[in-house]
């Protein structure tokens, strides 16, 4: 569809315009559609001709955005070899670490996770004096790697970003936006975002992703309280308040396709929370007990507003009590009451409904000291479709709401449930510095925060992705949770080896996969190896291609003669590994990392067929110099509307025109 035909009124229909917001986010601002923008990303035209013509739209500007938002779009130009015996049960596994520049390997895995990753939690650099930020270059993205991690030769591009470098907010929107931009697109069409943040770049971050993901599927800003008040930091001076929180923006690919969040809660600890309401001259209601719900006898029947059927039934010899006299009578402190009774501690409530009106008009002489229980099916809510037994007190029928819907123990510990908010108050940093056995002065995230954020969206299967994985805090909250609930969630993290202060590690990413390691055992002290729950990860590097390349500049004389003599003998690179060559055709073809590879022997040749359940059919690959007949009639019987690739001079003329018939062939 053109730009003009956009313009058109009758084109300008709700269902397009939300079918653009979901192809391009960013090309809408307060609302309206930037018509110039469009035109840019579709024809590819330069910025510099659009805004010769253009009216001004609001939105965050900076020097660089123009180069950052290519960034996004290039190929990328490197792939990803396995370190085989770096990882825990590396052959069994779907859990994946992958050391290497995040922004490359965002390009590389876009075919292969396009629209499969359940939801992203990533902690980027803050943009403190102390922070690298990674300066992104358009050619050789694979070089600038090798030397940002002194690989290679030259100087590294890995560095800090002080503010007297005139670009200090810049230099950290440049290197945000087309990491974000990749991100988008591997999200599910439900899946989030979540971004931990402070003060620093927080305002720039939120209209970036304003931008990226459109300000519309802006879920919540969460306010978490890092640090206590006495401990914050707040940069040695006297004219700035302590700081104490850190924020979290929570951003879906599609609100409208995003799940209700009423399943969500926090706790905190019972106990501390009646002594704080007393302290504050709240009440705190949940002061009732049946310690003897006697019998029950069915007094009455009526029916709903559909006709069907409410029971009435009088529960005789009822015993009642409060919290305080089981004190005095069983010689118990409050919380050990709590503890035994918690089943049957209730508070009352003048609840007006339907149902409550019903019973009245039902139960003829209600009496002030009677328990009453109603059982139907509701019509909506929650339990919907369900039956349900509600219980009444008293001679105006009063709601029982029973402490042990909002009370659960954990590790001992009485919590009770409130509903989630934007204020995240209850998370424990205290010991954040003793998870996962491992030194990490940088700053490691509580498990629990994370695995709040992973609750959010939640599916107990999906994929996890964290691009700036640091020690591997989410790592660790992903294989928690699948421990709590026996859930199949997997990760995805990805870390650049940059240097590890203070750490006992020289580089991070030896930190994160030895945290990894550390966590797996600790889980396997818990409850043994359970077979059930995947507790590995397989190792991953960025590496060069294993393909060659012809190197694309035909003014260098010696040049054109090295491509010449490099594909004259072999399309690989010197010391290609074949697992790593597999690796690198399956994900260009978008197949993912826990695809399945079959070595199938025919004849003489070897054929490896690769597999994965998102995908429709398998790839075939032949990495032989010579395509036998044998092996050709064996594809010809077995494969249809299969993509093929092998060594481009294994092939005769006529081998590529049956093959091409049956399937889609591609060579090497």
């Amino acid at each position: 569809m053109s730009i003009e035909e956009l313009k058109r009124p009758e084109r300008a229909d709700e269902y397009r315009i939300e079918e653009l917001k979901q192809l391009f986010p960013e090309i809408f601002s307060d609302g309206k559609l930037n018509i110039e923008l469009l035109t840019k990303l579709v024809n590819e035209v330069d910025e510099e001709i659009i805004q010769s013509d253009s009216r001004e739209f609001f939105g965050l500007q900076w020097i660089g955005k123009k180069e950052a938002r290519k960034l996004a779009s290039i190929p990328p130009s490197g792939t990803l070899n396995k370190v085989v015996g770096a990882g825990v049960n590396e052959n069994y596994t779907e859990n994946v670490f992958i050391e290497g520049d995040n922004l490359e390997i965002l390009r590389i895995i876009q075919k292969s996770y396009k629209e499969r990753v359940q939801t992203i939690y990533i902690d980027p650099p803050y943009n403190t004096n102390k922070d690298y930020i990674y300066k992104d270059s358009f050619k050789e993205p694979v070089e600038d790697y090798l030397r940002k991690t002194n690989q290679a030769d030259e100087e590294g591009l890995l560095t800090s970003n002080p503010k007297a470098s005139g670009r200090y907010h810049a230099n950290w929107l440049n290197m945000m936006y087309p990491r974000l931009k990749l991100a988008w697109s591997l999200l599910k069409p439900d899946g989030i975002l979540c971004v931990s943040i402070s003060d620093i770049e927080e305002a720039n971050l939120r209209k970036l992703l304003d931008e990226i993901f459109g300000e519309e599927n802006h879920v919540n800003t969460i306010s978490v309280k890092s640090k206590v008040s006495a401990g914050a930091s707040g940069g040695g001076e006297d004219k700035r308040l302590k700081k104490n929180l850190e924020y979290i923006y929570i951003y879906a690919k599609n609100l409208n396709e995003l799940k209700p969040l009423t399943h969500l809660n926090q706790h905190m600890d019972l106990m501390k929370l009646i002594t704080e309401m007393r302290e504050e001259g709240r009440s705190w209601k949940y002061t009732s007990v049946f310690t003897d719900m006697g019998e029950r006898k069915k007094v009455a029947s009526t029916v709903d507003g559909d006709g069907n059927p409410i029971e009435i039934f009088l529960r005789e010899n009822v015993k009642r009590t409060t919290i305080s006299k089981i004190m005095r009578e069983e010689g118990l402190s409050e919380e050990e009451v709590y503890k035994k009774y918690i089943n049957t501690i209730f508070r009352d409530t003048n609840a007006q409904s339907s149902i409550r009106q019903r019973v009245i008009d039902a139960v003829p002489g209600l009496e002030s000291d009677q328990v009453y229980e109603v059982e139907y099916v509701p019509r909506s809510g929650k339990n919907k479709g369900n039956k349900i037994v509600q219980t009444y007190v008293g001679n105006t029928i009063q709601l029982v709401v029973w402490l042990k819907d909002v009370v659960e123990e954990k590790d001992g510990v009485l919590m009770k449930l409130e509903k989630l908010g934007t204020l995240w108050d209850d998370i424990d940093y205290n010991n954040v510095g003793r998870e996962g056995g491992i030194p990490y002065p940088n700053g490691k995230k509580p498990i629990d925060l994370i695995k709040r954020c992973i609750e959010i969206n939640d599916t107990g299967e999906g994929i996890i992705l964290d691009f700036f994985a640091g020690s591997g805090s989410t790592g660790h909250a992903v294989l928690d949770m699948n421990r709590e609930d026996g859930g199949k969630r997997k990760f995805i993290l990805v870390q650049l080896p940059e240097e590890a202060m203070d750490s006992g590690f020289e580089v991070i990413t030896e930190l994160t996969k030895q945290r990894l390691i550390n966590s797996t055992e600790q889980l396997n002290d818990l409850d043994g190896n359970n077979n059930n729950i995947d507790r590995g990860f397989s190792v991953y590097e960025l590496a060069k291609s294993n393909v060659q390349k012809w190197e694309n500049d035909t003014m260098d004389v010696n040049r054109l003669n090295e491509n010449l003599e490099l594909f004259s003998n072999s399309p690989f690179t010197d010391g290609a590994q074949e697992i790593d060559i597999l690796i690198e055709l399956m994900l260009n073809q978008g197949f993912p990392l826990n695809s399945l590879i079959k070595k199938d022997e025919i004849g003489e040749n070897v054929l490896w067929v690769i597999e994965h359940e998102l995908v429709p059919f398998p790839l075939v690959v032949c990495l032989d110099e010579i395509l036998y007949q044998s092996t050709e009639s064996y594809l010809l019987n077995n494969f249809e509307k299969t993509t093929f690739i092998c060594v481009d001079d294994a092939l005769n003329d006529k081998q590529k025109i049956l093959l091409s018939e049956r399937m889609n062939v591609k060579t090497i």
